[in-house]
């Protein structure tokens, strides 16, 4: 009995940490220009990857009219997936030379754009889209991971990853209801909507962002 009031003062301590590791993780990701812009980026990627995975199952076997099969839907993926394993290639490739938020907008621009037609292409068209979009998810996404590391100590980076998988889930948590309602409400054009509402939340964050887009210094090389 007499142990019961320390074992609750040291799970208020462990829930203060954890707290004060996630307050610290967000303060970092939105204080450092890149990271923010990559987040952010995170959130059109999220917007236009949550279209693709509500919506592609009711295009392919409802609006192309080809039956109930399964086989269609699967090609169109698979091509999605294909594309983010050639990006990820890329960028391996491309190393340093190519800025981490180059890669990251033209992700997130390629994402957005390839699912602007998907409402009134067939099949073989939009496994072609599908492929381009799943290159602009892993664009944003790959090289969002590897800013992170470079851009923060090594001691913080369990606490900036933890928030940045919570900001990041949270933006999956906006897009899936926008997807469904847009699937629901206008079902003939549900990605051209979110195409342009993905291109609308880019826009507003390069201009927001301006001098985040190019060359950046490393914060933690200056300590080493």
């Amino acid at each position: 009995m007499l142990t019961l009031p320390r074992l609750r003062a040291q799970r208020r301590e462990v829930e203060r940490s954890t707290l004060a590791d996630v307050r610290d993780g967000t303060a970092r990701l939105w204080r450092d220009a890149p990271i923010r812009f990559a987040l952010l980026m995170e959130l059109v990627a999220a917007v236009a990857g949550a279209l693709i995975l509500v919506v592609t199952v009711v295009r392919v076997q409802g609006g192309l009219n080809l039956g109930v099969g399964e086989a269609q839907y699967g090609w169109v993926m698979a091509l999605y997936g294909l594309g983010a394993t050639v990006a990820s290639l890329a960028v391996g490739a491309a190393g340093r030379r190519v800025p981490r938020t180059a890669f990251i907008l033209v992700g997130a621009l390629l994402t957005s754009l390839a699912i602007l037609p998907a409402d009134v292409v067939s099949l073989a068209p939009l496994m072609a889209l599908w492929l381009v979009a799943g290159v602009g998810q892993n664009w944003v996404n790959l090289p969002t991971e590897t800013l992170l590391a470079e851009r923060t100590e090594e001691a913080a980076q369990g606490r900036v990853y933890g928030a940045h998988f919570a900001w990041s889930h949270l933006w999956w948590a906006f897009s899936y209801p926008v997807a469904s309602f847009l699937s629901a409400r206008f079902a003939d054009h549900a990605f051209l909507y979110g195409g342009l509402l993905a291109l609308v939340i880019l826009a507003a964050v390069v201009v927001a962002s301006r001098g985040a887009v190019g060359p950046a210094v490393n914060p933690t090389s200056s300590t080493d």
